[in-house]
């Protein structure tokens, strides 16, 4: 298990790009989760697989994943797509445990995307209660409602909430209510509401820890526990109301960036790995691990590093810096020893007016681990820090950031699309 790991971005499909192609956002080139990458893009893990005689499977569990949408269909001999914005991890498990039992002689590569701890948090009962149980408060409220669990009319006229918490409801009723009201808490979530909702958040996760122990039984049930390496992280974090986003991975603080990396290897211990590591990491990894070796043109495309050097007993650190972007090419930011700088992309920021707005901003993650005293705004210690060293580290590194005006345009295009579509039938007025 390694200790810190940090993602290279904090939205879906460019962090699972760049996962299977070992490249930062501004080397693959995709900042949103609408847009795919390139068929004339860098290669992938799963087509390197294949070439090597794997047989490549993919489930994914949320429809932005598709393998058109994300454009990494490429090597997978079976790619299980979803037509639904969100499927639970039972269903999803389904797929691969009956994948796994067909093809369990196989030489072969699997990759399974889970989307539980996501919003809207709604577990599968009992996880919808087990961790706070006598809450019924305003957070309870419009998350029952907000997933459908309640008819919004339940609470038109009652006397608990006030009238701006009844305007929410009637606006979700209707179908004009913002998602984004809640990563904001436009929504009035008090303290306490909120440590209900984290609740929810902490039962997707054993909800989904439940469903991974069952397809790890059935991996041993097969017989392919001795021979099979199996590697867990995610695509990001998760922000829990820190610096005021609620329960999405806006910003590119550490609470949307830090993510878990456990990778077993049969007949290899267990045990802690301290170090800077990222999931552009992964795929040198998994090649080292299975004595790949690519040519030196595809292997300097890389910006990821093997961390089999790690796993095998080595104290010397893979990479002493670590740069980051913000979905929609908002922001960069570099992090190196303790030290973590983040600077906006002022330009992108009109084409996104929902995203978070970074200012320039430098933190000292040893002495202060939650981001709370940006080290710009003291001057008087700032000449301390490596600030004008980290600056021109990031900027000579970003070079001329990508304009992400087309793919903004390309957003507003597919939702005018959707609306259309919903429109003809007489689904809405």
């Amino acid at each position: 298990m390694f200790t810190y790991v940090s993602s290279v971005i904090n939205n879906t499909n460019p962090s699972h790009i760049s996962i299977f192609t070992a490249r930062y956002p501004k080397n693959h080139e995709v900042y949103t989760n609408w847009t795919p990458l390139k068929i004339e893009g860098p290669i992938t893990l799963a087509q390197i697989l294949q070439d090597q005689g794997y047989t490549n499977a993919a489930f994914v569990s949320a429809n932005h994943l598709n393998s058109d949408a994300v454009g990494l269909g490429r090597g997978f001999d079976f790619y299980q797509n979803t037509q639904k914005p969100k499927v639970n991890a039972y269903e999803t498990i389904g797929h691969v445990v009956s994948w796994l039992k067909e093809n369990s002689g196989k030489k072969f590569f699997m990759w399974v995307h889970l989307f539980d701890p996501h919003m809207p948090y709604n577990p599968m009962p009992p996880y919808d209660s087990i961790f706070d149980p006598e809450y019924k408060g305003w957070g309870k409220i419009f998350f029952d409602v907000y997933n459908r669990k309640i008819s919004a009319r339940e609470y038109v006229y009652s006397p608990e909430l006030n009238p701006s918490q009844v305007d929410v409801l009637a606006r979700v009723a209707l179908g004009t209510f913002s998602i984004q009201d809640i990563f904001f808490n436009k929504i009035g979530l008090k303290e306490r509401d909120a440590e209900y909702v984290k609740a929810l958040y902490d039962g997707e996760i054993a909800y989904m820890d439940q469903e991974l122990g069952r397809l790890f039984k059935e991996i041993e049930k097969l017989g392919l526990d001795k021979n099979t390496i199996i590697i867990f992280t995610a695509d990001h974090g998760e922000s829990l109301g820190e610096h005021g986003i609620f329960f999405e991975h806006k910003g590119l603080y550490e609470n949307s960036l830090r993510v878990p990396l456990i990778v077993h290897v049969p007949g290899m211990g267990s045990k802690k790995i301290s170090g800077m590591a990222s999931n552009l990491d992964i795929m040198p990894t998994v090649l080292d691990l299975l004595h790949i070796h690519v040519s030196s043109k595809i292997k300097k495309g890389f910006d990821g590093k093997s961390l089999l050097p790690l796993i095998e007993g080595s104290t010397a650190q893979i990479r002493n810096e670590l740069y980051m972007e913000h979905a929609n090419n908002v922001a960069k930011s570099i992090r190196r020893e303790s030290f973590k700088y983040i600077f906006p992309v002022l330009e992108n920021l009109p084409y996104f007016p929902n995203e978070y707005t970074h200012q320039e901003e430098l933190y000292d993650l040893k002495t202060d681990p939650a981001e709370a005293a940006n080290l710009i705004n003291k001057t008087e210690s700032l000449g301390k820090t490596p600030y004008k060293v980290l600056k021109e580290s990031l900027l000579q590194w970003t070079g001329k950031p990508k304009s992400t005006k087309q793919e903004s345009l390309d957003f507003q295009n597919q939702e005018k699309e959707k609306m259309e579509k919903l429109k003809s039938p007489g689904y809405i007025q």
